[in-house]
């Protein structure tokens, strides 16, 4: 079998890491393809998580239209299916990327993996636009590998055939343990040591007002308490990362020191940063789980969020991007220790860590079961940097 698996975003790379792992030890031909939508500091993240592309595409500089990343993708992306010829394709969550690897195993007639599959936040504006995305990836995708029981019923509800969905975690768990095992254990924890709270925004959504509200929200309580730090990794979009250094201009000389707004964090000193962190403030998706994962309690800078087990847990809290609200919540954990020790649940909804050799071997049984072996193909020379105009 060859299996083609597609990533373009950071979260794409962590995720799809353990699924590359499982299917090359499963002896599949595995051709690892890196679409470009994310392009800073990826080289050290596949190193991290020991893969390397096969191919990685370039696509060169382009403004933040949705419709231009869609089309470079598709424009790149379909000769490299053409050469590969797999006999499946893997995309992972709800990205573009994800997106235009799905509509081209369509076009291509190549049978379609989705990874993360059955999300729903129900409001195709909120995230934007990967929901619409995840939505979309549902109507063509062969394979749907749910990570919970509630992204299952998801699927069902949509008239997916429960044939077609397999609950396997979600492969973010097993990402995550594989970091911490890489890492080491963490450094004894010191007495009076400050409390960290870790900043992240970067949703369509928030951008402008939604951001100036976080970092307000933030800003004040940096403000009130002295044992508050913040680590606020930036997003690589300039306009975002403008307007959170705008928030945090002219602060006191007193809190400067205490917060620190860093260029964005590798992968493993990001899983450093939330192994350390009092509190998680974020509305990624991704972090929501990785957060619990960490056991640190989380509060979720959207008006809803596609991962209601965090909130069924007890692990998150939804806020929104809203100043005072944040505020209250951030008050209320920082005065009541049983009500943080609350949101730290000891085992996470999102899996055991072996979602990824569940993934393989489904693949694998259904490839065994419906094709038997690929007809014979010429090999194919790695690591071909394809650019787009």
């Amino acid at each position: 079998m060859r299996a083609l698996v597609l990533t373009g975003t950071r979260p794409d790379i962590i995720k799809s890491a353990s699924v590359v792992h499982a299917l090359e030890a499963s002896g599949c031909q595995t051709f690892l393809v890196h679409s470009g939508q994310h392009d800073v500091a990826v080289s050290a993240l596949y190193r991290f998580l020991e893969m390397r592309p096969f191919a990685t595409v370039r696509l060169g500089s382009r403004g933040s239209r949705l419709a231009e990343l869609n089309a470079r993708l598709l424009e790149a992306l379909d000769p490299l299916i053409a050469r590969v010829q797999p006999d499946v394709i893997v995309v992972q969550g709800d990205t573009t990327t994800a997106l235009v690897g799905a509509l081209l195993g369509f076009y291509h007639r190549v049978p379609v993996a989705h990874v993360e599959a059955g999300l729903r936040s129900g409001d195709c504006g909120e995230p934007f636009p990967e929901e619409l995305n995840r939505r979309l990836i549902t109507r063509i995708a062969a394979w749907h590998f749910a990570p919970t029981p509630l992204a299952v019923a998801s699927l069902r509800r949509e008239g997916i055939a429960p044939k077609a969905i397999t609950m396997t975690g979600n492969t973010v768990v097993d990402a995550a343990l594989f970091g911490y095992r890489r890492l080491g254990p963490p450094a004894a924890e010191q007495s009076g040591a400050s409390r960290l709270i870790v900043v992240t925004a970067h949703r369509r959504e928030n951008w402008g007002v939604g951001i100036e509200e976080i970092g307000r929200g933030v800003r004040r309580i940096a403000e009130r308490l002295a044992d508050i730090t913040v680590l606020w990794p930036l997003h690589a979009n300039p306009e975002v990362a403008t307007a959170v250094r705008a928030v945090w201009s002219g602060l006191a000389p007193d809190v400067r020191p205490r917060v620190r707004l860093a260029n964005p964090l590798a992968y493993p000193d990001m899983l450093r940063a939330l192994r350390d962190a009092w509190l998680l403030v974020t509305d990624s998706g991704g972090l929501q789980e990785e957060a619990v994962t960490a056991r640190v309690p989380v509060l979720i800078t959207r008006r809803q969020t596609e991962r209601p087990e965090v909130l069924s847990c007890g692990a998150g809290r939804l806020v929104g991007a809203d100043a005072r609200r944040l505020e209250a919540e951030i008050t209320r954990l920082y005065r009541s220790r049983a009500k943080w020790e609350a949101m730290r649940p000891a085992r996470s909804p999102f899996g055991d860590g072996n979602a990824g050799r569940r993934i393989a071997a489904v693949l694998a049984k259904a490839w065994v079961a419906g094709a038997g072996l690929s007809p014979p193909r010429a090999a194919l020379a790695d690591t071909r940097t394809v650019v787009a105009s």
